[in-house]
């Protein structure tokens, strides 16, 4: 029984690593010729309509019955986590290179730490050398002039999308980091559907006051269309749906590493697949910032149980 939940917990593991790593080149095959923040707002609206579709067939309507303040906190982690988060990262993408936005976000526990500490939870001093590593990773990652832009970005400013980008990424952490205060659903998806039924209406409503415009969602060319879908049923459903079966399953400090392979991944595909070119600077700072995650996850992970089945 051991070796096969062992084995079950590679092989989660393995999927949460390519469903979430490969997105990014699934996000830059969708802006393609997708509006980014319409078309990420319809993924999560097809990605919940789904998820609800799910929780009544197999809980009845009984299951979706939430208090006031849960879907208050469904409506704050909806804008500010995924609808800021992925809607800054999605449209900064058709600018800033996808392994150097992965390497941009990957920097999240940093910033999730970094709060922690503002809120006078001082962490050990392990941790803030760790925290402290990240930043100068991070500086070295968004040096001025040192990030070639995507073909087409029609010379918009690299550092000012990445600048966007560590915004959403910021906004994510904090967010992330207060909704522990929050009152939630006990079930994680019932929580994660009207997260993402928020994100999906916010992200269209405000890629429509940007100039965003529906023709171009309905005119999408054929890559942009397998890009799209592939965020829904593989980054949205699959990879999530095996994230919270691993917080249920494995520690916290292993399905935590997506956090720096995710990256890795992004990085390999963008070179190999979009020909993207790393500077000097970008592989020393990702170096950095993906060790001091690493060190940072490892050092607050010690003691921490599997989540609580929910």
């Amino acid at each position: 029984m051991a070796i096969a939940i062992k084995s079950q917990i590679t092989i989660g593991l393995a999927i949460m690593y390519i469903a979430w790593g490969t997105t990014w080149l699934a996000i830059a095959y969708t802006i393609e010729t997708m509006p980014a923040l319409i078309a990420m707002g319809f993924r999560f609206l097809t990605a919940c309509s789904v998820l609800f579709a799910f929780l009544l067939i197999k809980n009845g309507t009984e299951i979706l019955r939430i208090t006031r303040p849960q879907l208050r906190t469904a409506a704050i982690l909806g804008v500010f986590l995924l609808a800021a988060g992925l809607g800054a990262a999605s449209t900064a993408s058709k600018v800033v290179p996808i392994g150097v936005g992965s390497l941009v976000v990957a920097s999240m526990p940093i910033w999730t730490t970094l709060f922690r500490f503002l809120d006078k939870d001082r962490p050990s001093k392990s941790t803030v050398i760790g925290l402290i590593t990240g930043f100068i990773g991070i500086g070295l990652i968004m040096l001025p002039g040192q990030t070639q832009a995507r073909p087409g970005a029609d010379g918009q400013s690299v550092l000012l999308w990445m600048l966007v980008i560590s915004l959403g990424n910021i906004s994510w952490a904090y967010t992330s980091f207060k909704s522990k205060k929050m009152d939630t659903p006990a079930n994680a998806f019932v929580l994660s559907a009207y997260e993402m039924l928020f994100a999906g209406f916010t992200l269209i409503f405000v890629g429509l006051l940007m100039g965003e415009s529906m023709d171009q969602l309905l005119n999408a060319s054929a890559r942009s269309l397998a890009g799209w879908v592939y965020l829904i049923i593989i980054g949205s459903l699959l990879g999530f749906s095996t994230y919270v079966w691993l917080l249920d399953h494995a520690p916290i400090s292993l399905v935590s590493t997506y956090a720096y392979v995710n990256p890795i991944v992004a990085v390999s595909l963008g070179i190999l697949i979009l020909d993207e070119k790393l500077s000097a600077n970008v592989i020393i700072g990702g170096a950095i910032v993906l060790a001091a995650v690493a060190q940072v996850i490892r050092i607050e992970s010690k003691g921490v149980e599997p989540a609580e089945r929910v």
